[in-house]
């Protein structure tokens, strides 16, 4: 299905029951291109026994994006193996539709651009989906695509005003889905490699990325044309006398202070926004050294109101995985790194929040291709044992469902 043949529900406006329940979903490619996924059969529990495949179509091995709609229904980017397209596929928000999820919306690609380096799916400041890619061109051209606003038309209803039996006409603004579901593609200034974001206090994205020299670059959503790429506020190089930077990971703490963490070979940097929603940031400053390079680092939300940060150290089939906390929701201190865990030193680690909000951890081990998890049980204590999800998985996305579905 295309964009031009689409006008999803998700545009008839905004879900205001409370959710029924928050699950985290776990979503992921195959080696052979299958689209799977599990989700936890109850909320902090296990998850479901076997992987459901999502879509009969083949996706690319190398990425995938998951993120929620603006009413909390569970949202995926792939890559369609054939065409090389984007495909963005959410669940059907009605409940007694045949299927969990639509069709596939093929969001196609940006024109001369023959493949990417990286992907991203965030909801923006207007709670609709954006998506950002990198090119895998040699130029590395950024690239943005979002979905549109609903408008407003002004209609007369007939009603019958509280104390009468008289009905009466009015004009009421109403709000009514796009025409055009989502924007065209819109080139953004700049080159990088990888993307990372988060969303600032007030909404707006925050994006960053590294280039192919290593450099690390941030860009911040301006308030005024949120979506247009002049509506952003430029390029800072963010570099800050340091070099050789691998990742980037954001997140934002319970005093809305947005953070970076920064990896560079066996060291991780930190720097943190001067106040809520200023486009300025602290310097670099060092926060942890490790006997061996950092292979992966996720941080999310603590259970006490802060970031939880893990990095795992490349040492072998038995790396250790270290953690690091904010002490509280209100203190700029910081634990420090204990081992909480070991995976094979070329896994990819992501944290995702359960209901209650401890944390799981779950790692994808490319020797194996193998997906498993670790739940928290206490702010300081993890479960002793990994629980395997399953495979052959070669790229995983992760997310949270808030409202219920029928299958």
């Amino acid at each position: 299905m295309s964009v031009e043949e689409a006008v999803p529900e998700e545009f008839e406006g905004n879900v205001t029951a409370d959710p029924v329940y928050f699950r985290i979903f776990f979503a992921a490619v195959t080696p052979d291109g299958a689209l799977e996924y599990k989700d936890q059969t109850s909320e902090n529990g296990a998850f479901s026994a076997s992987f459901t495949q999502l879509t009969n179509a083949s996706f690319a091995t190398e990425r995938l994006n998951a993120s929620v709609t603006q009413e909390g229904y569970v949202a995926l980017l792939a890559q369609d193996s054939g065409s090389g397209n984007l495909a963005y596929i959410r669940e059907n928000r009605d409940e007694n539709a045949p299927q969990r999820f639509a069709d596939p919306l093929d969001l196609g690609k940006p024109a001369g651009v023959p493949g990417f380096n990286d992907t991203l799916l965030i909801n923006g400041v207007t709670g609709r989906q954006n998506v950002f890619v990198t090119s895998s061109a040699p130029d590395n051209a950024i690239w943005w695509r979002f979905q549109n606003n609903n408008t407003v038309q002004m209609e007369t209803i007939t009603v019958v005003p509280p104390g009468t039996t008289t009905p009466i006409e009015v004009t009421v603004p109403v709000e009514i889905p796009p025409s055009q579901p989502w924007a065209d593609w819109q080139q953004m200034a700049g080159a990088l490699r990888s993307l990372a974001a988060t969303q600032n206090a007030d909404g707006r994205i925050i994006l960053t990325g590294i280039n192919s020299d290593n450099v690390p670059y941030l860009n911040f959503q301006s308030t005024d044309r949120p979506l247009l790429p002049e509506g952003w506020e430029g390029w800072q190089d963010i570099s800050g006398g340091l070099t050789g930077f691998e990742q980037l990971v954001l997140c934002i703490d319970g005093n809305a202070l947005v953070h970076i963490f920064a990896r560079i070979g066996n060291k991780i940097y930190m720097k943190a926004q001067d106040e809520v929603s200023s486009l300025d940031f602290s310097d670099w400053a060092l926060f942890a050294t490790f006997d061996a390079p950092v292979g992966s680092m996720a941080a999310s939300n603590s259970s006490n109101g802060g970031i939880y940060l893990v990095a795992l150290t490349v040492s072998g089939a038995d790396s250790p995985v270290f953690a690091s906390y904010q002490t509280s929701s209100v203190e700029t201190s910081w634990t420090a790194p204990r081992v909480i865990a070991h995976v094979d030193g070329g896994s990819t680690l992501k944290l995702q929040p359960n209901a209650n909000t401890l944390l799981s951890l779950f790692a994808l081990d490319p020797a194996s291709n193998m997906a498993s998890y670790l739940p928290q049980v206490s702010l300081d204590h993890w479960s002793a044992t990994w629980t395997s999800l399953g495979g052959p998985l070669s790229v995983s996305a992760l997310t949270r469902d808030f409202t219920p579905n029928t299958e």
